[in-house]
């Protein structure tokens, strides 16, 4: 299958998904997330703040913020066709911007990637390596290239391909955690 195809495939899925199925989906995916070393370890922890045609996050965010682990969403930096993170203690912090939640940089501290213990990755679509097929832009690539910390990827069932058509600048996460891990 092309990139394409995936993604369109991806959507459908999404798209056919009721609200139910997804919450439901979503809540056994974030337990196996809690379970995980990575997350149990991690005081800093780099999040998107999902769509509806990705796996929710916002219980994952306030559940990081009962832990006390500090919560960094991205701003996409177009400029320089990069990510920059921002702590976030508050949905109030967020704005819309061309149709994603981002935080209001003047109402939140920028984190440095060098204190981010864990960024879990956002996609459509991932293989049994960590590869994914994004959403086309190119911003986690080029964010992770110099990342040294952990990254994982959360995943409904449908998402998962034993293997993806990648490039030389695709960078795999190191865990992909399903509601079926």
């Amino acid at each position: 299958m092309h990139k394409q195809e995936v993604r369109t495939y991806v959507r459908e899925q999404f798209s056919m998904l009721t609200s139910g199925e997804r919450e439901q989906r979503g809540r056994k995916l974030h337990e196996e997330l809690y379970c995980q070393l990575f997350w149990k370890q991690a005081k800093i922890v780099a999040v998107t703040v999902a769509t509806y045609r990705e796996v929710p996050t916002i219980p994952i965010i306030e559940k990081a913020w009962r832990e006390g682990k500090t919560v960094v969403v991205p701003k996409v930096a177009r400029e320089r066709h990069t990510l920059d993170f921002y702590a976030l203690t508050s949905f109030l912090q967020l704005e819309e911007n061309r149709g994603l939640p981002e935080p209001v940089p003047s109402k939140c501290e920028q984190i440095t990637k060098e204190n981010i213990d864990v960024v879990i990755v956002p996609g459509l679509a991932f293989d049994q390596a960590g590869y994914r097929i994004g959403f086309g832009g190119g911003y986690y690539d080029r964010y992770l290239e110099h990342y040294q910390g952990k990254t994982a990827a959360l995943a409904f069932s449908f998402q998962l391909f034993p293997t993806l058509p990648t490039e030389a600048h695709d960078i795999p996460v190191h865990h992909v955690v399903t509601e079926k891990t």
